[in-house]
């Protein structure tokens, strides 16, 4: 569930109810498909050995992620707040054959009614401040990876707009920015590293994942397009990953994915 919608539970319930027939659709152009490559192979890296860990895919939305986890033999939890999203969700795991696999539990991911140290690997990947809830839920030794906001990324993107207030944003180093009303935290890769260290969490690696195509001038309308040459779509994808591991990079990103172990 994206930072960038409403807020109070009922209108992100609707919010998200109202996008969920077409939300799959912006991971069928060449942009989508090339961030969702690039986040499965940084996520394969980090799964369980054991095929029988149990994973929760906290506001997994229609599945994107819990379905290739199910296909992999995975047990996982799909929990989001939009019964619309988990609607298409349900239809696409019977679809495939995994609904054996998957349970699907409607509900706010920010108040997460599992018991402590339920699952063997949480992930998170939607702009939510749930952290510490999807710390509780994870077993001691098993890993979390959430999505966070990178300050510095968001400075590059608003300047454009507001170089005065990107600017300023960057010199007074803050630990927030607004969308409108509403306010997003952010964290330097530092800043992110000793907050989950902070709450009892090591640290395996970050990546950057977002803002990257726009490093790579690709013009607009191979972005959107639904079809594209494969041999690029490659490059693209091998680019992508490399430089999500380099720091240099990092800092430019829009966000970052976080994997640590809870100890």
């Amino acid at each position: 569930m994206s930072a960038d919608g409403p807020r109070d539970v009922e209108s992100m319930r609707k919010w998200w109810d109202e996008k969920a027939r077409s939300y799959d659709e912006l991971y069928e152009t060449f942009a989508g498909a090339v961030e969702h490559r690039v986040d499965w192979e940084l996520l394969k890296g980090h799964l369980p050995q054991k095929r029988d860990a149990k994973i929760l895919d906290a506001a997994g939305g229609t599945g994107r992620m819990t379905l290739p986890l199910a296909r992999m033999g995975y047990p996982v939890t799909l929990c989001d707040l939009s019964s619309g999203m988990l609607s298409v969700a349900r239809q696409k795991m019977l679809r495939e054959g995994v609904s054996d696999k998957v349970e699907i539990v409607e509900g706010d991911v920010r108040k997460l009614r599992f018991t402590d140290e339920s699952f063997d690997f949480a992930l998170c990947w939607m702009m939510i401040d749930a952290a510490k809830k999807l710390i509780r839920v994870t077993k001691k030794g098993g890993v979390i990876s959430v999505w966070l906001r990178n300050k510095y990324g968001e400075a590059i993107r608003k300047f454009h707009e507001d170089s005065d207030s990107a600017l300023a944003s960057l010199r007074s180093k803050p630990s927030y920015v607004y969308h409108g009303k509403e306010k997003d935290r952010v964290f330097s890769v530092d800043e992110a590293r000793e907050f989950f260290e902070n709450e009892s969490v090591k640290v395996i690696d970050i990546y950057a994942v977002r803002g990257m195509l726009d490093l790579l001038s690709i013009p607009k309308e191979v972005r959107e397009s639904s079809s594209w040459d494969e041999k690029f779509f490659r490059q693209v994808t091998e680019m992508l990953l490399r430089l999500s591991k380099e720091s240099s990079v990092k800092g430019l990103s829009s966000l970052f994915v976080l994997y640590g172990e809870r100890i």
